[in-house]
C-alpha cells in the first residue's frame, strides 16, 4: 500500500512538473510488454532524471508499477524513506535478491537496472577494440552482469520448480521452495516467464546551459561545486528547454529460451544444483552463460538509440580529414549520411531528422544546423574563418574530468553515443572521408532518379488519354556543359510542364549555363493529378532541382516562369547568400480574372456536397483556354486555384527577405497575370541591385513564340550585370575548380 501511494504521489508530482516543463517525452514500443512477464528493465544511464521519469512514462502507458535499486547512500532520512515507500531496495539489502527473484517469478512488479552502474556522462561505452568499457572512479570496467544474474536465476528457480511440480512425490520439497520465496502454494509460477527489456534514453539536444533549475539551485545553495553545476546545466536543459527524450524498448529476451541453448543442458537438468556455488564459481555454466547475456543486453541498449542530426554531425567532424569546409560541405554530407542510413533502416531516426533531412540539402534555413555549428564554435573544435569552418587541430579531445566533461567536450560526448553502433559509425566516416568530386555525384544521382521515379509513377497512376500529353512533355530535363559557367533552376508555370521552359533552357545551356527543367508535381500527367497537389509539394519540387544544380557548380540562379517565377523568388528569400541570383518571368502577384476570390467558397462548398454523398453535384473543374495546347491542360482543378492563391501569398510575404540581385520581367499587356504584379513585386524586394523589365506583349506566355530570345537575353545581361562583377564572370574564373561539395 504504501508504494502505491508514493508512486500515485511522484506520478501526480510529474504531472505537474510536465505542465511546466517543456521536454517532449516520448515512449516507444511499449506493446511489447505482455502480462505473462516477470521484467526486467536495462536501462542506459545518462542523468538522475532517468530514476524517476522511466517508471512514471511506463505506468502512465501500460499501469505497471517499476521497481528499483538505488545506492545505498541514498537511502538516509526522508528521501531514504521515501525510496523505501516506492519499492526502491538499496544495492546494499541483504535480502535483496530474494525480493527480486520473487516478484520475477510471480510476474508482479517489473524492475529496472542501470548495467552500466553509474551515469555514464561521457557516454564513452566502448574501448578502441570495440569491447563494452564503462568509466568508474578513474578506471575503466566491464558492464555489471547483476541484471543477468538475476533474471538466470529466477528462471533457473521456475525451472526447478516445475521439475518439482511434475512429480507428485515432491510436494513437500515443492511448498517448501515456494516457502522460500514467500509464495503461497498456488501462486501461478509456472503460468510465467522471465525477461529483460532493453531500454535506450536517447535526449536531443543535449545542452549545458543557464536554465530555470539552475537558477533556482543557485538561490538556494550558494556554494555548488563543479560537478553540481555540471549536474544542473545538463539536467535542467533537458526539462527546461524544447528537448525531445525518447524512450525506446526493444524486444523482449525470453530469459528460458536462453537457456534452453543445448549448451545450457547441463546447468537445466532436473537435478539439485546448489545455485549460490554456480555463482561463486566465475568459471561456472551459470556464471558464463550471465556475461553472454549481459552483452546481448548491452548491444541491444545501444542499438536502441534513436539517431539525430548532432550525432550525425558530431561524427563527421570527428572523422573529418580536410582542415577546412563550408555550410555547403557539412550540409551535403549530413545529408547523405540521414540518406543512407534511412535506406539502411536499421535504426530509428529521430523525427525531426527523418522529416527534414532533405531541407539541410536544400538549404533552407535549418535552427539545428546553425545550433550544433554554434556548439562547436563555443568549444573550439571548429574556427569560423569568412565562409569557411576550419577544424581546430590543436584541441586535445578527451581530456576533459569526467564529472565536466558535458561543459568542456559536449560535442565529444555526442560523437561517443553512438559509437556502439559501428555499421553507423562506419558509415558517417566513409561519407566524411568521401571525395568531394563522388559526395557530389551521389547526391546528383539520388536527386536526378528521384524525380525521374515521381514522373514515371505520376505519369502511370494519372494518365488520360483525353487530357494527358506524350511523357516528353512532362518529363523533368538536365542540360549541363562539361564545365558550367553557372547554374539556372528553371520552374515552368501552372497548368504547364517542363516542355513550357525547354527553349529558354536550351537558349542558357548553348552558352555555358547548366540548366534544371523542373517539373511541378501535378502537372505533365493529367489534370487529377494537379488536384491532389500542394503549392508545399512544387517548392519541393524546385528544391530537388536546386540539389542538382548545386552538384555542379557553386554559382547558382534561381528563375522561373509565371507560377514558377513565384517558386524562384521564395527560394531567393530562403536561401538567401546561397544563390547568387534570382528572375522571374510574369510572375502572378495579381491575376486578371476577379472570379479566383470565389475558388475557396466553391471547394468548401465541394467538400460539404461530397460529404453528404451529392459529389456529382460538385464543381471540381473550369475550362481553361490554353496558348499552347500542346503543353498546357485543358482543365483546371479548382483545388490548384486555390493552392496558387495560396502560392502568390506566400510570395508576397517572402519578398521583403530577398537580399539577392533579382530581375522582374512583366508582359505589359499579360491577359492571365495582372501586368500591376511586376511593379508590386519590384516595390517589395529588399534587395538593393534589382531590375524591373517591362515587355511590349499581348500574351501571357512570353517564354515561348516571337520574341522569346529578347526575354532570355534580358536575363542573360542582367546576370552579366549583377554586383559582385557578374554571376558569369566570377564562375568563370574557377570553371577549372569543382564546386564546394
Amino acid at each position: 500500500m504504501a508504494s502505491t501511494v508514493a508512486l500515485t504521489m511522484t506520478k501526480w508530482s510529474l504531472d505537474l512538473a510536465s505542465q511546466l516543463i517543456r521536454a517532449d517525452v516520448r515512449l516507444h514500443n511499449h506493446e511489447c510488454i505482455e502480462d505473462d512477464m516477470g521484467i526486467i528493465f536495462v536501462v542506459n544511464h545518462f542523468t538522475r532524471l532517468e530514476t524517476l521519469l522511466l517508471p512514471y512514462i511506463i505506468n502512465k502507458q501500460t499501469g505497471k508499477e517499476v521497481w528499483g535499486l538505488a545506492a545505498s547512500d541514498l537511502f538516509k532520512g526522508r528521501l531514504g524513506k521515501y525510496l523505501q515507500s516506492t519499492g526502491t531496495i538499496s544495492t546494499a539489502d541483504p535480502d535483496r535478491d530474494r525480493i527480486i527473484v520473487r516478484s520475477l517469478l510471480a510476474g508482479e512488479h517489473p524492475w529496472m537496472i542501470f548495467p552500466e552502474g553509474a551515469m555514464i556522462k561521457d557516454k564513452k561505452v566502448v574501448d578502441h577494440m570495440g569491447e563494452f568499457s564503462i568509466y568508474n572512479s578513474g578506471t575503466r570496467r566491464a558492464p555489471h552482469t547483476g541484471a543477468a544474474v538475476l533474471a538466470l536465476r529466477a528462471e533457473f528457480y521456475r525451472h526447478k520448480l516445475a521439475c518439482l511440480a511434475a512429480r507428485p512425490d515432491n510436494e513437500e520439497s515443492l511448498n517448501k521452495a515456494l516457502a522460500h520465496f514467500d509464495l503461497p502454494p498456488d501462486a501461478d509460477i509456472l503460468g510465467k516467464r522471465t525477461v529483460i527489456i532493453p531500454v535506450n534514453i536517447t535526449y536531443f539536444p543535449i545542452r549545458a546551459r543557464d536554465n530555470f533549475v539552475l537558477r533556482l539551485a543557485k538561490r538556494f545553495a550558494k556554494d555548488l561545486d563543479k560537478r553540481a553545476l555540471e549536474e544542473l546545466s545538463v539536467e535542467g536543459t533537458v526539462l527546461s528547454e524544447d528537448t525531445d527524450i525518447d524512450i525506446t524498448l526493444g524486444e523482449p529476451i525470453d530469459v528460458h529460451e536462453y537457456l534452453n541453448a543445448p549448451e545450457y543442458a547441463s546447468l537445466m537438468a532436473c537435478g539439485l544444483n546448489d545455485m549460490e556455488a554456480l555463482e561463486m564459481d566465475q568459471g561456472s555454466l551459470f556464471n558464463e552463460a550471465a556475461r553472454h547475456l549481459m552483452l546481448h543486453y548491452m548491444e541491444s541498449i545501444y542499438q536502441l538509440t534513436t539517431i539525430n542530426y548532432d550525432h550525425i554531425f558530431a561524427t563527421l567532424i570527428r572523422h573529418q580529414q580536410t582542415g577546412y569546409s563550408t555550410e555547403r560541405a557539412y550540409r551535403n554530407r549530413i545529408f547523405l549520411c540521414a540518406h543512407q542510413l534511412r535506406k539502411l533502416g536499421l535504426h530509428r531516426l529521430h523525427g525531426v531528422l527523418e522529416r527534414t533531412y532533405r531541407d539541410i540539402v536544400f538549404e533552407d534555413p535549418s535552427t539545428k544546423f546553425h545550433d550544433f555549428t554554434t556548439l562547436c564554435l563555443d568549444e573550439g573544435l571548429i574556427i569560423r574563418e569568412g565562409n569557411y569552418y576550419q577544424k581546430n587541430q590543436d584541441i586535445e579531445r578527451g581530456k576533459a574530468d569526467f564529472h565536466t566533461i558535458r561543459f568542456h567536450e559536449l560535442t565529444n560526448v555526442i560523437a561517443n553515443e553512438i559509437e556502439p553502433l559501428t555499421v553507423v559509425t562506419e558509415l558517417i566516416e566513409n561519407v566524411a572521408k568521401m571525395p568531394r568530386a563522388l559526395l557530389s555525384k551521389r547526391i546528383r544521382e539520388i536527386f536526378l532518379e528521384e524525380d525521374e521515379r515521381y514522373f514515371e509513377a505520376d505519369y502511370a497512376q494519372y494518365y488520360d488519354p483525353e487530357e494527358s500529353h506524350g511523357p516528353e512533355v512532362g518529363r523533368p530535363f538536365f542540360l549541363c556543359p562539361r564545365h558550367p559557367r553557372a547554374g539556372i533552376i528553371l520552374a515552368h508555370g501552372y497548368l504547364a510542364a517542363p516542355q513550357e521552359v525547354r527553349a529558354m533552357a536550351e537558349y542558357f545551356f548553348q552558352r555555358g549555363y547548366a540548366v534544371y527543367g523542373v517539373r511541378l508535381r501535378g502537372h505533365g500527367t493529367s489534370p487529377e493529378d494537379l488536384a491532389e497537389r500542394s503549392w508545399e509539394d512544387w517548392y519541393k519540387a524546385f528544391n530537388r532541382g536546386y540539389a542538382v544544380i548545386k552538384t555542379v557548380t557553386d554559382h547558382i540562379v534561381v528563375g522561373g516562369f509565371s507560377t514558377g517565377g513565384c517558386l524562384a523568388l521564395i527560394a531567393a528569400a530562403r536561401k538567401g547568400l546561397k544563390v547568387q541570383a534570382a528572375f522571374s518571368i510574369c510572375a502572378p502577384l495579381q491575376v486578371n480574372n476577379y472570379s479566383i476570390h470565389l475558388v475557396p467558397s466553391i471547394v468548401s462548398l465541394n467538400s460539404v456536397l461530397k460529404s453528404l454523398g451529392q459529389g456529382r453535384k460538385s464543381w471540381d473543374y473550369v475550362v481553361s483556354e490554353p496558348e499552347n495546347e500542346h503543353i498546357n491542360y485543358r482543365k483546371n482543378p479548382l483545388k490548384g486555384v486555390l493552392e496558387l492563391v495560396e502560392i502568390m501569398n506566400e510570395t508576397e510575404s517572402a519578398l521583403p527577405g530577398i537580399t539577392v540581385p533579382t530581375l522582374i520581367i512583366q508582359a505589359s499587356s499579360d491577359p492571365t497575370v495582372a501586368p500591376a504584379s511586376g511593379q508590386l513585386i519590384f516595390d517589395k524586394l529588399g534587395c538593393e541591385f534589382k531590375e524591373l523589365v517591362m515587355v511590349a506583349r499581348e500574351r501571357h506566355g512570353i517564354v515561348n513564340g516571337t520574341g522569346r530570345e529578347d526575354v532570355f537575353s534580358h536575363v542573360e545581361h542582367f546576370l552579366n550585370r549583377a554586383p559582385h562583377h557578374g554571376i558569369v564572370q566570377i564562375a568563370e574564373t574557377r570553371e577549372a575548380t569543382p564546386p564546394e561539395e
